[in-house]
């Protein structure tokens, strides 16, 4: 079973993160060394959906960008494959760049907490906490990012595109605004300093660049049912 959609990102240089490095659910006794790992905590193995509920800072690829049309083909293409049976495809609704990873409500390690929260608070309580956190966080740059795909995710976890700023200033600003959510959300990023991004598809013929949308706090029940609550703005012109 093969799914599309990964959550760890490393660069197309490195080798692969340590196990022990990732902030993930403890495996599936049964499932862990016969499925990719997010089998039965994301998804069943025959390609269900799973309760897999939490938040993070993500931007959606727009519909009108050349990438989210290019993506579509791409994913009409595999559903006429012979392996199609063995892949999750995500629908285009959820296609996006996680900024910056919040909270999953099934991993409840340190790490994967804010700082100033127990452990057994509930997703509701750490949903209220960043949301009063962010209320005055200043995006501090335009809200929209020109993106270039730089690699591929080795169909190990899942089949993913790893992206990156067009240029050395979209990857600061990419960079810049990382760091500042860091400082305020208070949950590790064991890749902080990676700047390989992920868009959740992956397709052989791509645009050299695209863009995607303002960065915003989205809740997820679920990996197809992501729900985008307020964007994140420049304080001083409100946009």
């Amino acid at each position: 079973m093969a799914q599309v959609v990964t959550d760890i990102p490393y660069r197309a240089d490195e080798s692969h993160p340590d196990q022990e490095s990732r902030v993930a659910p403890i495996p599936r006794p049964g499932y862990h060394g016969r499925y990719p790992r997010w089998i039965g905590h994301k998804f069943e193995p025959d390609g269900s959906v799973r309760s897999f509920p939490g938040h993070g800072i993500m931007c959606h690829l727009p519909p009108h960008d050349a990438m989210y049309h290019a993506l579509q083909q791409f994913r009409d293409d595999l559903q006429q494959q012979d392996f199609a049976s063995s892949l999750v495809l995500l629908p285009p609704s959820v296609w996006h760049m996680t900024v910056y990873e919040g909270v999953s409500d099934q991993i409840r390690k340190r790490n994967g907490r804010p700082g100033e929260l127990d452990l057994d608070c509930s997703l509701e309580q750490c949903h209220k906490f960043v949301t009063s956190k962010l209320a005055s966080f200043d995006l501090g740059c335009e809200p929209w990012f020109r993106m270039r795909p730089v690699g591929w995710e080795p169909i190990e976890d899942g089949i993913a595109l790893k992206i990156a700023g067009a240029n050395a200033v979209e990857e600061e600003k990419i960079r810049g605004l990382r760091d500042r959510l860091a400082n305020l959300h208070t949950v590790e990023q064991h890749d902080k300093e990676d700047l390989a991004r992920y868009l959740q598809m992956a397709l052989e013929k791509l645009p050299k660049e695209f863009e995607l949308g303002a960065p915003g706090f989205c809740t997820y029940e679920n990996m197809v049912a992501i729900n985008r609550k307020f964007d994140l703005i420049n304080q001083a012109d409100g946009v």
